[in-house]
C-alpha cells in the first residue's frame, strides 16, 4: 500500500490495481498512517522515500493516468 501511495496513486486508482474496494483501500491507508504514527498521505509518501521503501521518480517509476 506504502509503494502505490509512493507512486502518487489515488485511492481508486489503488483499487483498480489490487482489485480490491475503494473503501477497502481508505481502511487500509488509514491504517497504515495510524501504525506509522503520520498525519497524512504526504507524510507517509515522504516515510516511504526517506526509509528506502519506494524509488524516486527519477528513477524509473511512472505515475499511471
Amino acid at each position: 500500500m506504502l509503494r502505490h501511495l509512493a507512486r502518487g496513486l489515488s485511492n481508486a486508482q489503488i483499487a483498480r490495481a489490487l482489485t480490491i474496494e475503494e473503501g477497502t483501500v481508505k481502511n487500509h491507508v488509514a491504517s497504515l498512517l495510524r501504525k506509522l504514527g503520520l498525519p497524512t498521505r504526504v507524510r507517509a509518501v515522504i516515510y516511504a522515500y526517506e526509509h528506502g521503501l519506494a524509488p524516486r521518480h527519477s528513477e524509473g517509476v511512472s505515475i499511471p493516468p
